[in-house]
């Protein structure tokens, strides 16, 4: 029987990405991040660049998904057993919160409802795990369930990355990531070059591969020993020249916003360099030794708690924001400033302890049922899975 083994600090890495996501919409919701002032304008500057969040929780889906299926490829069930564990933990609190949020919600008073104006294939899109296309195909995002385009993305990779890494030694997988991410970026220059809606190359899955493949490769670079090594030894390096060329984006466009860059730069060479920005601080908290003050940042207590329960977290908040600007002023007269960082500790906050009741009371029946579909039974001769156990993360 494998043990399962969990990397507190990619909790924190977590954590930092649910954080930064709920940043961007408090920042949408109070003002936008074209803000005037002298102290409002640098803060909506700042929260704006919080929807980059999503590009590090992919590149953390690419590297834990790609890790488990490359150390599992010869136990028997590799299939079944994969899917149903992606199933128990990720469906019964989708499909849980899109009950509630239709059927529930709506009845709450104060609360004004959000399905007002959803037509059934809009319901059917986020049911069915194709609201990226949908939303591209109608131009109209679906208010608080906005959010929920980055799963579907995480859903079509579940769904065929198994295949391909069953299929292809370590080796080929590296290239097939390589080339994917080239593909997604040559895919995005195209439809900027085209007279198809600019979001496009934001929202759909094969634009958006670069972060998940980058995660792979890290993942997949990390199980041999040379190339490990040759990882840890330029990831510094990488962090630096790619933050850089982040930097040097928002300082040329004045912003770092994928909506408002009509010369498609932050969709096409920013998306790629943060893919390998947070690619890259990946392997910086994987190598960092223990007491080191990386290692302790990523561990702390808060944000490993916030990583375990960040799927919840990304599911609820954007409904208790939606709440909370009905019922909380934009502005104050004294120190309106603060209402933006207020807010987001607020929504966290709440957004936290609704997670962890969610946990306690629903999600957690279903999770012990992982325990049926367990990488137990392995061929002989798989040295590298005895080396590498699965790494299993609530993600």
């Amino acid at each position: 029987m494998l043990i399962n083994r969990r990397i507190p600090t990619l909790d924190g890495l977590r954590a930092v990405a649910v954080i930064a996501v709920i940043i961007c919409h408090v920042n949408w919701a109070y003002g936008g991040p074209f803000e005037v002032g002298r102290v409002h304008g640098p803060i909506a500057a700042i929260f704006g660049w919080g929807w980059i969040g999503v590009d590090l929780f992919f590149v953390l889906s690419g590297f834990l998904i790609t890790g488990i299926l490359y150390d599992v490829k010869c136990s028997n069930g590799y299939f079944r057993n994969f899917y149903v564990r992606r199933a128990l933990r990720i469906m019964p609190l989708y499909y849980g919160f899109l009950f509630f949020a239709l059927t529930v919600l709506p009845r709450v008073p104060g609360w004004v409802p959000p399905t007002d104006n959803l037509t059934s294939l809009d319901i059917l899109s986020l049911a069915l795990y194709f609201y990226n296309f949908h939303v591209v195909w109608t131009e109209r995002p679906l208010g608080e369930f906005h959010p929920l385009w980055s799963l579907a993305v995480e859903e079509h990779f579940y769904l065929l990355w198994p295949l391909v890494v069953w299929v292809c030694g370590r080796r080929q997988l590296m290239y097939v990531c390589l080339a994917g991410t080239a593909g997604a970026f040559l895919l995005r220059v195209l439809i900027l070059r085209s007279d198809a809606w600019p979001l496009t190359a934001f929202f759909i899955t094969p634009c958006r591969l670069d972060g998940l493949l980058a995660g792979s490769l890290v993942a997949l670079a990390w199980r041999d020993p040379t190339d490990r090594a040759r990882l840890q030894r330029h990831s510094g390096q990488l962090v630096l020249a790619s933050g850089c060329l982040l930097l040097g984006i928002a300082l040329s466009q004045r912003h770092f916003l994928p909506d408002a860059d009509r010369s498609g730069v932050v969709l096409t060479l920013g998306l790629v360099a943060l893919a390998v920005f947070f690619a890259a601080v990946l392997v910086l908290v994987l190598k960092a030794e223990p007491g080191s003050r990386l290692e302790r940042c990523f561990r702390n207590q808060l944000l490993c708690t916030i990583g375990k329960y960040s799927y919840a977290i990304y599911l609820f908040h954007s409904f208790i924001l939606s709440f909370t600007r009905m019922h909380f002023p934009s502005h104050m007269s004294v120190m309106g400033f603060l209402v933006k960082p207020l807010v987001v500790l607020w929504v966290l906050g709440t957004s936290l302890l609704a997670a962890w009741v969610s946990y306690q009371l629903f999600e957690s029946h279903f999770l012990r049922l992982k325990r049926y579909f367990d990488y137990s039974e392995l061929q002989q001769g798989n040295p590298m899975l005895l080396a590498h156990p699965p790494v299993e993360h609530n993600a």
